[in-house]
């Protein structure tokens, strides 16, 4: 399944494994690079997300202030 299609929860849970995977452990370089690269693709697409929920968030305020 592709990243983007999982839930938010689940990538960010994935996120968390790698990031304690990467701080727990010795791990060989070719498995230590790869998880840096899929962690540093969960975090762009997760900030994404977040900048993008934000931006609804604040233009459903806006529009709700402007309505009051």
């Amino acid at each position: 399944m592709e990243d983007k299609k999982k839930p938010f929860e689940e990538r960010l849970a994935r996120l968390n494994e790698i990031v304690a995977k990467v701080e727990g452990e010795v791990l060989p370089l070719d498995e230590a690079m790869a998880l840096y690269e899929e962690g540093k693709a969960l975090i762009n697409g997760l900030s994404k997300e977040l900048e993008e929920a934000e931006n609804k968030v604040a233009k459903a305020r806006a529009e709700e202030e402007e309505s009051q």
